[in-house]
């Protein structure tokens, strides 16, 4: 029993002096992410073509200037101003293939 009792106390003092430097482990962590590419919005339907009505994100869309009549289905925009559901009164959309713009109103306008 002696030898146990001296053999702990033996341990816990070379022990002691290693955890005195107050260095605690701390775990690797490993997150997980995933990064997504923008959004590419186009111009879904274009009807009847070269009208400027347009169905873009769902929503209609009809052209203000005249800018934008030659804008066909597929072409990449961008929304600038406005909303990409069709709430809103005028939205100004930037055209990245024929680098113009073009002021539209939400909700279709006419048809």
């Amino acid at each position: 029993m002696f030898k146990v009792i001296s053999a702990f106390a033996l341990g816990s003092l070379l022990c002691g002096a290693a955890l005195a430097d107050g260095m605690e482990y701390q775990p690797r962590r490993s997150y997980q992410r995933f990064y997504l590419p923008a959004e590419r919005h186009v111009i879904e339907v274009v009807q009847p073509p070269y009208s400027g009505n347009f169905i873009i994100n769902g929503a209609r869309f009809t052209a203000l200037t005249p800018a934008c009549f030659a804008w066909v289905a597929g072409e990449r925009i961008r929304l600038l101003a406005g909303d990409w559901n069709g709430r809103c009164v005028v939205a100004l959309f930037y055209n990245l293939s024929r680098r113009n713009t073009c002021e539209m109103w939400c909700g279709g306008g006419r048809w």
